[in-house]
Order: C-alpha cells, then structure tokens, then sequence
C-alpha cells in the first residue's frame, strides 16, 4: 500500500504481481481490495483515468459480492458514486452513496460511513450545494466523535470538507473556531486536509505570513505523495496564496505544476478555478510588466497565457466547459475570459460583471466580491465617472466581508477613486484612525496619496492614471505638497516624505 503512495513506479508491478496471483484463488475480500487499491491509488490518483479505474473498481464489485465482503462493497460503492458524478449523473450518483450508506450502517461499519460522507460531501462542493455540505459533514463529525475516530485520517478529509463549505459560503469565523483549535501543533500527513484548511482561513483573515509558512509545510510533507488530486488541491492553494500575496509568478509555476501532472482530460472538469486563477497570474505579471514599460516582460505574460489556453485545448476544454456535477465551471470560465482582457491591457467591465454575476448565482461571496472589484477598476481604467463605479465597488465590498486581503484591496481602489464605501460600525480599522484626525503638514488624504505616488518616482501622468485624475489636476497636487512641506522640488519632497513617515499607508 505504501509502495503505492509514495512510489508509485515501484509499486505498480507489486500490485500487479498480487492481482495475477489471486487470479489463481477463490473469491476474497483481500482479492477484492487488491483490485480497489490497484483503482484507487494508481489509476484514478496517480494516472488520473476515470475509465480504466472505473472497470478495476466494478471488478473489485463483482469479487466482493462472489466472496460475501460486505463491509468492502459499501466502500466500493463511493467510487461507483464517483464514477456516475464525473459522467453528470448526479443524482445517480447520490443514489449509490445512499446504497452504500444503508449497507455500512447495517453492519455497523464506523470507518466505511466516515468514508462515504467524505465523498458525498466532495460532491456537495463541486456540486455547489455549500450548506447542505456543512450540514452533511458536522454531522458526519459529530458520528465520528462518538465512535472515537475523530483523530483518524477519513474525519480530517470530512472536517476539512464541512470548514470548507463554510468558507465558500463566506463564514470565515464559523470554519477557523472549527479548524483553528486541531491545528495548533505541527502539520503532519494523516491530518494534511484540515491544514490545508487552516492555510485558507489564513489567507483570508489577512495573516499570509502564517499561511506560508503552513503551506511550505505541507507541500514538503505531500511532496512525493503520487495522488495527483492531492497535488492540484496544493498547487491551487498554493498559487492562491501567491496571488494575494503579490507574487504572480510563484503563483503561475504552482499552476503549471499541476497542469503537467495531468495528460488526459478525464479529471480536469475540476480546474476550471485553477486555470482562472493562472489566467490572472498572466495578467497581473502583464500589467506589472506595462507599469515599468517592460515590452519584453508583457510578451512573456501572454505567451504564458497562450500556453495555458493550448493545455485547454489538449484537455478538450474539459475545465472551461459546462458540467451537470461542476457548478463552478461557467463562473470560472466567464472569470477566465475576463482576466484575458485585463492581459491585454484593456480589462473588459462587461465581461467581468457577467462573471461577477454568475458568481452571485452560485452563493460564492468572496469570489463574486473579486470579480465586482474588477469590474469597478475596469470601469474606472475605461474613464468612466466614479459615479459609474461606485455600485460594483460597494458591492464588492459587501461581498468581501470575511476576505481581509480582497477587502483591503476594494478600499484601496476606493481611496483612489474617492468613492466613499458603507463602513460597518464594529469595523476595528475604520475605528483606528478618526475621520477628522489631523493629517501631518495639513496634508489632506489625496496629497498624501499623490505623495507617495511621488516618491515611488511617478510622473504626473502616471499619478493621474493611478487615481483616476488626469495629469494636470496630479500636477496641482504636487505644486500644493510641495508648498506645504516647504521644499523646492520632487526629490526633496520624497526625501523628507521618508524621514518623517508620510510613505506609511
């Protein structure tokens, strides 16, 4: 089994091997999970090919049912249950999780029913049902304490799952006083998915220095794991993690690290957010590049991008394309094709309030409140009034309540465009500072803003595009600032902006 994991090459003929040699036996449970496990741990996580996986598992079926292995059929059942998912038979599918239910239960197969309610709730998420997921999995939980198999690998997954749902259904708080208090000491492999899940609740409580540091251990911990879901799962919170952390291209080689584990398109209708968040990794690298005049840099961003629609391509547009079981797929592709304007240079606000949309049809708060903030900073790129602007804006705000890099980003835009947003009575950081707190050298919130823009270097017409001003009333300000700190030009204004602690945002 263990060959399996983590050296798949090598146990490949092992499993082989025990497979040939049983055929020469009667009927066995032992037979029956030899050929699970063949299905499981080397076709479907470390091939990726649901077709061959799924004849292995129906042979694995027909022996445990000859050898009376009760308890391996309702296991058998989950990735039957799987199966009929991938092909869009939903319903189907949650038939045969129900089957293999009543059959654990009847033999009251603690370990078995854990297992299938990870599945389900697998499902639950993809299918976009993110409440019953959360109720499904803290009862599942709640049976898995009873039983005392809380501490066991299966209840992690199903923890992890239950936060999950939690955390795309935007309640932050609810999934960290979950998974916060198991997760204090070192990760470790049996309990890799509610870390996983601890890096998530870090990314959005703002503390990205806490999540990479769990993230780079996790990712040492899995990484000669051969389960190649489990390396998309790290590789796409792993690109996350860089994106909000300002570093697109570590966010762009995590994307392709998962892309080229996978050949055939039979699982990739699941990538279909991972391709997004690569498609935006080029545009952030491609708007950097324009922002420093890199021609050369920008080219690489869309050949980078090209790249990733020709891997769409191979895969049959499998990620992109519409699925009975994959809810998530038109948002992620109306975000793909948003991010593909911002590439070029010209961020399209029709395109992203259509994704922004589709995402509020989903429930999917924090991914709705980053499509609105884009749609409100295409707007405003396009030169259309603040007034325009305001309502994505505020309704990207809204949206990204539980979502403290999403919402730091929203105000920022805000500031610049000086569009005012609703601010929540007990919000900690709009207490910091009163409104009517004298600024140093009377200067007011846009000259410190126009200000740092200054010392970064900027010239007026670079200050107007970053706020929405044009370049003489950019000028106005810095003939004003300089005025107020009492200096004669740019480079002493920065200067002295820098010994006294103006450039703090």
């Amino acid at each position: 089994m263990f060959r399996g994991i983590e050296a798949r090459a090598a146990g490949l003929p092992l499993i082989k091997d025990a497979l040939r040699l049983f055929e020469q036996t009667p009927p066995s449970a032992d037979h029956a999970e030899a050929w699970l496990r063949y299905a499981t741990m080397f076709l479907f996580h470390g091939e990726g090919r649901r077709e061959p996986t799924t004849a292995a598992v129906n042979r694995a079926l027909e022996i445990a049912e000859a050898a009376g292995a009760t308890a391996l059929i309702s296991r058998i059942f989950a990735w039957l249950a799987a199966d009929a998912f991938f092909r869009g038979q939903t319903e189907e599918g949650l038939a045969i999780l129900d089957r293999g239910r009543a059959l654990a239960g009847d033999g009251g197969d603690g370990e078995a029913i854990i297992r299938l309610a990870v599945h389900e709730t697998d499902a639950l998420l993809v299918m976009g049902k993110f409440q019953q997921a959360a109720e499904i999995g803290l009862r599942g939980w709640q049976a898995a304490g009873a039983a005392g198999r809380q501490a066991s690998p299966d209840a992690s997954v199903l923890l992890a799952n239950t936060a999950e749902a939690m955390l795309v259904d935007g309640r932050t708080a609810q999934a960290a006083a979950l998974i916060d208090p198991l997760t204090t000491g070192p990760t470790d492999r049996d309990h890799w998915a509610i870390h996983s899940l601890r890096v998530e609740i870090d990314i959005l409580r703002g503390d990205l220095e806490a999540a990479s540091r769990r993230q780079r251990q996790i990712s040492a911990l899995m990484s000669n794991i051969g389960n190649i879901e489990h390396a998309r799962a790290t590789c796409q919170l792993s690109a996350e993690l860089a994106l909000w952390a300002g570093r697109p291209g570590d966010a762009l080689r995590e994307v392709r690290r998962a892309l080229a584990l996978f050949t055939v398109p039979d699982l990739t209708i699941l990538f279909g957010v991972l391709l997004a968040a690569g498609m935006r990794a080029c545009a952030d690298l491609a708007q950097q590049a324009r922002a420093r005049h890199d021609g050369y840099a920008a080219r690489d961003a869309v050949a980078a991008a090209d790249d990733l629609a020709l891997w769409a391509e191979r895969m049959e547009y499998a990620p992109l394309t519409d699925h009975p079981y994959v809810a998530a797929s038109p948002a992620a592709r109306a975000t793909w094709d948003a991010e593909r304007t911002r590439l070029v240079g010209a961020s399209d606000p029709t395109a992203w309030k259509a994704a922004a949309k589709t995402w509020e049809d989903l429930s999917w708060p924090h991914r709705a409140g980053y499509t609105w903030w884009r749609h409100a900073e295409a707007q405003l790129d396009a030169g259309q009034p603040a007034a325009s602007a305001t309502p994505a804006l505020r309704a990207a705000a809204a949206a990204a309540a539980g979502h403290a890099p999403l919402l730091a980003q929203v105000r920022a835009l805000a500031q610049r465009a000086r569009i005012p947003l609703p601010v929540p009575p007990s919000d900690p950081a709009a207490a910091a500072l009163p409104p009517d707190a004298p600024a140093p050298y009377r200067l007011t919130e846009r000259e410190l803003a126009v200000l740092r823009l200054l010392a970064e270097g900027r010239s007026n017409a670079q200050i107007g595009t970053e706020l929405y001003i044009s370049p003489k009333t950019a000028s106005v300000h810095v003939t004003a600032i300089l005025r107020k700190l009492g200096v004669a030009n740019r480079v002493q204004a920065a200067a002295l902006a820098e010994r006294a602690g103006l450039l703090q945002s």
